[in-house]
Formats: structure tokens, C-alpha cells, sequence
């Protein structure tokens, strides 16, 4: 029988056909960045709303027989979906396969009735969980002669739950804040049962005719705490108006204790739910450019980026910068780069075309690419690097390819992306002059080369290598290397070049007043 059991259960374990439908199961029932999973959240609200609503129907009316057929297939699915969650809950041959190898290993007798017991255990459990208690109690009534338990539908509502991240969250609140909920609950119980104490006392034996039993009074000190007071019971005595007083103060306390506990806690939560929700419209775009870090040479990568229609999501832990780039509709999650958990979430593997990396610190530069890399062994990353004594570290770690610029390395970056043959062309150029930084000029409008070609400008006098030009009227594409007697200066045009400090500042002094340097 163990000898059996073992071999079916290395059948399933290497089963194609089990590990797809298990995978298929997983991903519409538990994973939340899944676009199956929203869908099918989204047919079993309808579907447990729709029956609530046959419900509330037949407490007046007459429930047509297409109705009731249509109640038993939403119970169907009910089903299939509990007996999905069931089968996932615990790999059963798993543990035979655990159980067995370990028994080898350790050269003794493998015992089937262990591992069967442990997988009852298991499964027992789950059954008896609060989830599986409210699928099971939301199933029962819907066999329609037990007519006491119809009420038990109301369960169903609970399901939603189960189906909606953001009530979850939510949900998690009151869990993480138990401690303080319990203490509030503790005083608002000692308030009323000791309000309900004194005015039964002094007005129970007779002389309130609405107050005949004990339970009259914690009903209406529980009324009177909650601020609500119907009227149906008001005290007779100054003892009771004392009271009413004392549980006025009382109940305000403990609704504002209890805002106060609840805001906390939300404001604590809104970050988490808004990086999921940063996270699931990632997951949802075609493709898309993932940007880490947005400081000042960022941000105009991304405004350029986004101008030439390419999705964008960011990544950056500065709280004051990802108010920012929310400020402009920028999809940014705050939270550190190098998370592989976040990576993986975010659609590493298949969802990101390239990845930008321009932050100012090579250190974060180099543990980006490594956890990237650590994933993806092919993705195309594009690497800042602020010092040349990192720059073959970070080849070494995986970067595809490494830009060394200034307030300029948004429009390379850039320009690589669109081209990236260009873009070896710079980077060649930015390997031979060492010390040269690559910057933008823009052309003034009283500028003297306006409206003369590109090859009236005397780059090579000034030790200045042109790279590209972008014109004032599409400033969002650059110009490679074009042929200079073709392009003509226009104002508000910006010169991509490459050159020492010294010269390039002596450049923009030519560019403004040309004669000067005449010789």
C-alpha cells in the first residue's frame, strides 16, 4: 500500500498536466497580480450579490423555476470554488514525497500512516478555518427545504471580502491595532455594565415602568454610551440623569479614542495600498521602462520618455521625490530598487523592457544590477556611473551599458533607448576623453549662427565633439551625428556635446559672441 501511494505520488509530482492546473488553480484564486484573479474576483461578487438578491426577491414574490436553476449553478460554482481552495490548501504528495525521502535518508522504515496523519491534520485544519467555515455555511442553505438556514446566505456577503484587496487591508487594520481595540472595548464594556449597575438599582424596583429587568438597563446604557438615546427608556431619578452625563462623556471618549486608533492605523496603511495599486497597473501595461531613482537628471528622461508615448514606472525611496513625480501622474512605487520580491512582482522577467539606473550613488548603482541580474540574466540595463573606478564593476555585475554624464545623461539615456548603435558612438567618444563631461547648450535667439548650417560652427577649435542636435519644434527626439551643412540653427535649438569643463564654457561664450574669438 506505502510502496502504491509513493509511486502516485511521484506520478503527480512529475505530472505536466497536475502542475498546470495547479498553477492555474493558484493564479485566478491567490495571486492579486494576476489579471485572471481581478476577473474572476469581479463574476463572484456579481455572483454572491445576485443571489443575496434572490433572497431579498422571494421574501415577497414568487421565484420563478429559471431563477431557482440559476441559484443552484451559482451554488455549483460555490462549490467547484471551495473544493478548488481545498485542493490547493496542502500538497498532499508532497508530504508522502517529504515523509520518504527523509526515511531514506535516514535509513528507516517509511511509514505511510504518518504522513497520512499529518495530511488529515492538514487538511482538518483548513477546513475548520474561518474562510472555509463561511464558504461552507454560505453553501448549506441553499438546499431549499431546510428554510431555517436560508438566513445563513447573508454569509455570502462576507465572501466579498475574500475577493477585494483594499477591504483586506482594511480588514488588517483592526487585527494590527487588537491591543488598543481591546483596551477601548474593555472600558466601553466597564462603562456600560457599571451605568446599567447603578440605574437599575435606583430605578428597577418600580419606580420606571420601562425598566423591568436587568437587561432594560444595559440596553439602555449601551443606547445612551453609543449617543444614540431613542427615548424609549429615560431615567426618572437624579441618580439616572447623573448617569446619563457620566455616559455622554463616555461615549464621546471612546468614539474619538476609537477615530483616533482607526485614522492611525489608515494612514499607515495608505502607502502599502497605494504601492499595490502602483504595482497592479504596472502588471496590466504591454511593456514598459522601468526607471530607478528620480532625481533632477531623471526627471526629464522620464517627461521625455513619456512625451514619445513610452509607459514608464519609477522606482525611488525618497518620500518627498515620489510626491513629485505623483504631482505629474507618474506611476512611481516608493521602495527600494534592489528588492528582489518587488522586482519579481513587477514583472521582471516579462514585463520590462529596459531598465534605467540613475542614481547618483554607485554603491545603490551596483546592488540594483545585481539583484536585477539575479533574475534576469538578459534584460537590457543601462547604468549612471559617477565614478570611473566603478565603471568596471558595474560591466562586472551585469550592466549592458554605462553612461558617465551630467544634467545631460537623461537625453543620452534617452537617445540610447531610441538608438542604441548612437549610442555607442558616445560612448566611445566619452572613453577617449577622459576627464570630459558631456552637456546641452541651448542656441539664444540672438544668437549670430541662427539660421546658418551646423557646419558654420567651429567645434574642433574649442576641442569640442558634437554628439547630437534637438530642434526647438521637436525637442523631444535628438539628431545623431547628422551632416552639418544640412541642419540650420534655429533659436531654442540645444547642442548635445562632449568636452572639458574649460572649453565648453569658452564654447558657449563663441556661440553668443563669435567674433571674439577670431584670430
Amino acid at each position: 500500500m506505502s510502496d502504491l501511494l509513493v509511486k502516485l505520488a511521484y506520478r503527480i509530482e512529475s505530472s505536466k498536466i497536475h502542475q498546470k492546473f495547479r498553477a492555474f488553480l493558484v493564479d485566478i484564486l491567490e495571486n492579486h497580480n494576476s489579471k485572471y484573479k481581478k476577473r474572476f474576483d469581479a463574476f463572484m461578487i456579481f455572483l454572491v450579490l445576485s443571489t443575496i438578491g434572490i433572497l431579498i426577491y422571494e421574501v415577497k414574490h414568487h421565484v420563478p423555476i429559471e431563477i431557482i436553476y440559476y441559484e443552484y449553478c451559482a451554488v455549483f460554482i460555490l462549490i467547484l470554488e471551495w473544493l478548488a481552495k481545498y485542493t490547493i490548501s496542502f500538497e498532499s504528495h508532497k508530504q508522502i514525497i517529504r515523509d520518504f525521502e527523509e526515511s531514506q535518508y535516514l535509513n528507516i522504515d517509511y511509514k505511510i500512516s504518518e504522513s497520512i496523519k499529518i495530511i488529515i491534520k492538514k487538511k482538518i485544519a483548513y477546513i475548520i478555518s474561518l474562510s472555509s467555515i463561511i464558504d461552507l455555511l454560505a453553501i448549506l442553505p441553499s438546499y431549499r427545504p431546510l428554510r431555517i438556514l436560508r438566513v445563513f446566505l447573508l454569509l455570502r456577503l462576507f465572501k466579498i471580502l475574500q475577493y477585494s484587496g483594499s477591504i483586506n487591508q482594511f480588514l488588517k487594520i483592526f487585527v494590527e491595532k487588537r491591543f488598543e481595540l481591546t483596551i477601548l472595548l474593555v472600558f466601553y464594556i466597564a462603562i456600560v455594565m457599571f451605568s446599567a449597575t447603578v440605574i437599575y438599582v435606583y430605578e428597577g424596583g418600580g419606580s420606571n415602568n420601562h425598566m423591568n429587568t436587568y437587561w432594560d438597563a444595559v440596553y439602555w446604557a449601551f443606547v445612551t454610551v453609543a449617543t444614540i438615546g431613542y427615548g424609549d427608556i429615560i431615567p426618572h431619578s437624579d441618580a439616572g440623569r447623573v448617569v446619563v452625563f457620566i455616559l455622554i462623556v463616555a461615549g464621546l471618549a471612546s468614539a474619538a479614542f476609537f477615530t483616533a486608533i482607526v485614522t492611525s492605523a489608515i494612514s499607515e496603511k495608505l502607502e502599502y495600498i497605494k504601492k499595490n495599486k502602483v504595482i497592479s497597473s504596472a502588471i496590466n501595461l504591454q511593456k514598459y521602462i522601468l526607471v530607478c531613482g528620480y532625481g533632477r537628471t531623471c526627471r526629464v528622461l522620464v517627461d521625455n520618455l513619456r512625451r514619445n508615448n513610452h509607459d514608464v514606472v519609477i522606482i525611488e525611496q525618497d518620500p518627498e521625490i515620489c510626491m513629485v513625480a505623483e504631482e505629474k501622474g507618474y506611476l512611481i512605487i516608493q521602495d527600494d530598487p534592489s528588492d528582489i520580491d518587488l522586482l519579481e512582482n513587477i514583472g521582471i522577467m516579462d514585463k520590462i523592457s529596459s531598465v534605467v539606473i540613475l542614481s547618483n550613488d554607485d554603491t545603490v548603482n551596483l546592488s540594483i544590477i545585481l539583484s536585477i541580474r539575479s533574475i534576469n540574466s538578459k534584460i537590457e540595463i543601462i547604468s549612471r556611473c559617477n565614478s570611473s573606478k566603478s565603471k568596471n564593476k558595474l560591466k562586472i555585475a551585469g550592466a549592458t551599458d554605462i553612461i558617465q554624464l551630467n544634467d545631460s545623461a537623461s537625453l543620452v539615456a534617452m537617445g540610447y533607448l531610441k538608438s542604441p548603435v548612437a549610442y555607442e558612438a558616445i560612448n566611445d567618444m566619452l572613453t577617449d576623453f577622459r576627464g570630459a563631461s558631456i552637456t546641452e547648450l541651448e542656441i539664444f535667439q540672438n544668437s549670430p549662427f541662427i539660421g546658418k548650417p551646423l557646419s558654420a560652427v567651429m567645434f574642433s577649435k574649442f576641442n569640442i565633439t558634437f554628439v547630437a542636435i534637438s530642434h526647438n519644434y521637436d525637442r523631444e527626439n535628438l539628431n545623431f551625428n547628422p551632416k552639418k551643412e544640412e541642419i540650420i540653427i534655429e533659436a531654442k535649438d540645444f547642442l548635445v556635446i562632449i568636452g572639458y569643463k574649460r572649453t565648453i564654457k569658452e564654447f558657449k561664450l563663441y556661440l553668443q559672441s563669435p567674433e571674439k574669438f577670431e584670430e
